[in-house]
């Protein structure tokens, strides 16, 4: 007789690994990452050309409002003064003294305007008071990306009307 024991055989089970989150799901993060770097770049670009604009606006405000305040000491009428000490603006004064404000004007405005977009008109808004209005155009900082409406630059404009108050 055999003396050696049977030795059981032994059928090896194979039990499925635990699933592993993601495991199906390979690849998706490469279009992800891509699209999201596109959506940033591009609400980026949409800030940096509302922040130009925003610039130009408060700029071209900023030389208006100097500029009537500037007229409404220059473009006094001395004669009217001397003579019956009122104030009033000199009309031919104001005409002379427009195109030196367009030169001051475009001399305060930044880089953020085209060259040559600038234009100063300047009017008496009564016998005490100047209207000044500053147009121009202002450029896009990036481009084409953060461009929605289609156009190259932004025009604006800005008024401001210079009053004397008289004490006494």
């Amino acid at each position: 007789m055999d003396s050696d024991p049977v030795r059981p055989v032994v059928a090896a089970r194979h039990e499925p690994s635990p699933k592993v989150p993601g495991d199906g799901e390979r690849g998706t993060v490469l279009l992800l990452v891509p699209t999201g770097v596109l959506i940033v770049a591009l609400l980026a670009s949409i800030a940096v050309d509302s922040a130009a604009a925003f610039l130009a606006q408060r700029e071209a405000q900023a030389a208006a409002s100097s500029l009537a305040n500037d007229l409404v000491s220059l473009g006094i009428d001395e004669a009217a003064l001397r003579r019956h000490g009122s104030y009033r603006l000199d009309a031919s004064r104001l005409r002379h003294l427009s195109h030196w404000g367009q030169r001051m004007a475009t001399s305060r405005l930044s880089s953020v305007f085209e060259p040559g977009s600038v234009s100063v008109a300047v009017s008496a808004a009564g016998s005490r008071a100047v209207r000044v209005s500053v147009s121009g155009s202002a450029r896009r900082v990036i481009g084409l990306i953060g461009n929605v409406n289609g156009q190259s630059n932004w025009n604006v404009s800005a008024e401001a009307i210079g009053r004397v108050r008289l004490s006494g």
